[in-house]
């Protein structure tokens, strides 16, 4: 599928997609969440990742470097198999923000991420978004529920590729292309 570009391109990132049986669990696990709707605005459940390299905006000259870098990063990495477990929360100001999925360290991970060529603003803290909170002192009051909902989390997921994503006609996290490990 051919898409029409125009640049600069918003929200674009460097990912690694939750496919198969990982992908199946992460939509599970939302749907378990399903009582807390009017707390949470659930990440896609059609395009679950981790994100390596976040770039707000991407002009026309960056994304055709971006590409063949990608392509390096995944000609230069061999299939993994990457724990996902437990469930967390970040934000700001005592509020939580966010809730994710933790991903123990892993030596594979911490190489693919070296070999990113990008600089990073921010530290990079390998997690899966589940949602955003989108009311914190509601999520404050059942936080104790919630957590104990996802308090079993723990699968595998293969890691055979990185995907670049991007805002593409008001629609997030569009898949752009898919690269491929060697």
């Amino acid at each position: 599928m051919k898409m029409n570009l125009i640049f600069p391109l918003h929200s674009a990132f460097l990912a690694i997609p939750l496919k198969g049986p990982a992908k199946a669990v992460y939509q599970e696990l939302q749907h378990r969440l399903k009582n807390f709707d009017d707390i949470l605005r659930y990440q896609n459940p059609e395009s679950p990742h981790l994100t390596l390299q976040f770039w707000k905006e991407v002009m026309e000259i960056e994304y055709y470097q971006i590409i063949p870098q990608s392509k390096k990063i995944a000609d230069t990495s061999s299939p993994f198999t990457l724990k996902v477990q437990g469930v967390s929360t970040f934000g700001s100001r005592g509020e939580d923000r966010v809730l994710y999925l933790d991903i123990p360290f892993s030596d594979e991970l911490a190489r693919l991420k070296k070999r990113c060529p990008w600089p990073n603003i921010d530290p990079f803290t390998p997690h899966i978004t589940l949602a955003r909170i989108k009311h914190p002192q509601k999520f404050a009051v059942h936080k104790k529920k919630i957590m104990k909902l996802l308090d079993d989390v723990e699968f595998e997921m293969i890691v055979d590729r990185v995907r670049l994503y991007a805002e593409i006609q008001g629609v997030k996290q569009t898949m752009l292309q898919d690269f491929i490990f060697a």
